[in-house]
């Protein structure tokens, strides 16, 4: 049984919401695309330890770059999607959501020839706030999102939402499931790891040991990485220095860190998680979601 899933968020590293604020999205074609070079990179040392994973691809990306999706998806990755163009579920409309997602999967599926069924919200935004997301993402055929931190953070987080992954709406068009993001606990404190900065900045053996007791107590981890985590010589963003430094933070030891991860830990899709968990609901009750109501929003913000 596959305990943990590996992620990849295909995006530029101009596109993160950190910098959201200093380069706008009209702004993008003036920087210096990284993403095949970095891309072709991770999967060269993911298929040195044969592994494959979920590569959640941002849909404006597969536009310029369908031959990149193409790669990926020939080199047995699950290709799963991360929107249209990075934009925080919390700054959207359900319709506009519904027309973002719908753009990116159109894209996605028309380069590799089959469903796009898993979905990450840019900057793991579904919220309790946004929970009405899990509605139209069934409706426009996806059957699993991955896109919750079950933790307090300046910019996302469902703190209440639980370690496991939960049945989050089913209907005539099937159900969808959330596979949370990884997190741990030292002592009474709660630790989101796994990934992104927090991958970068902690020492390797945290890391470790947050995933030892994640298997010790019989539960799933999800590794997620950006491709650009493994670039040292992207170039710099004009930002304040905080946000710099979250996203300049543990790079150059990046990929020694990955590696280490790729050969002590097994490693699949989202999607062979997803299926094992809905195998195992089946041997026992899963309790519903408790989704807010009075979120769906059909005006602007």
């Amino acid at each position: 049984m596959i305990r943990n899933a590996f992620t990849v968020d295909v995006e530029e590293y101009y596109q993160v919401e950190a910098f959201s604020d200093h380069i706008p999205k009209q702004d993008w074609h003036k920087f210096p695309s990284r993403v095949e070079e970095n891309t072709t990179r991770l999967l060269d040392i993911l298929d040195t330890h044969h592994v494959r994973g979920t590569f959640f691809v941002l849909g404006w990306i597969a536009r310029i770059h369908p031959v990149l999706v193409e790669t990926i998806y020939k080199a047995g990755h699950e290709i799963a999607s991360h929107g249209y163009e990075h934009t925080m579920i919390t700054e959207l409309t359900p319709e506009a959501f519904r027309q973002d997602i719908r753009k990116s999967k159109t894209i996605l599926e028309g380069i590799i020839g089959t469903s796009v069924n898993g979905y990450r919200a840019p900057t793991f935004s579904i919220t309790e706030k946004t929970s009405w997301a899990y509605e139209i993402l069934l409706q426009e055929g996806f059957s699993y999102s991955s896109s919750v931190f079950p933790v307090w953070h300046d910019r996302y987080g469902w703190p209440k939402f639980g370690n496991d992954p939960r049945r989050m709406a089913s209907g005539k068009d099937g159900e969808i499931w959330e596979i949370p993001l990884s997190v741990g606990s030292i002592g009474p404190f709660r630790v989101p790891f796994g990934g992104g900065g927090y991958l970068r900045a902690y020492p390797l053996w945290l890391t470790k040991a947050l995933f030892h007791g994640l298997a010790r107590d019989g539960r799933n981890g999800v590794v997620y990485i950006h491709p650009w985590e493994l670039d040292t010589r992207h170039p710099a963003i004009p930002a304040p220095f905080f946000r710099r430094l979250r996203h300049y933070v543990g790079i150059p030891k990046m990929k020694q860190k990955l590696i280490h991860l790729l050969r002590s830990m097994r490693f699949g899709t989202v999607a062979q998680l997803h299926e094992a968990n809905r195998a195992d609901s089946i041997r026992r009750p899963v309790l519903p979601a408790e989704i807010p109501t009075g979120h769906l929003r059909t005006g602007g913000r």
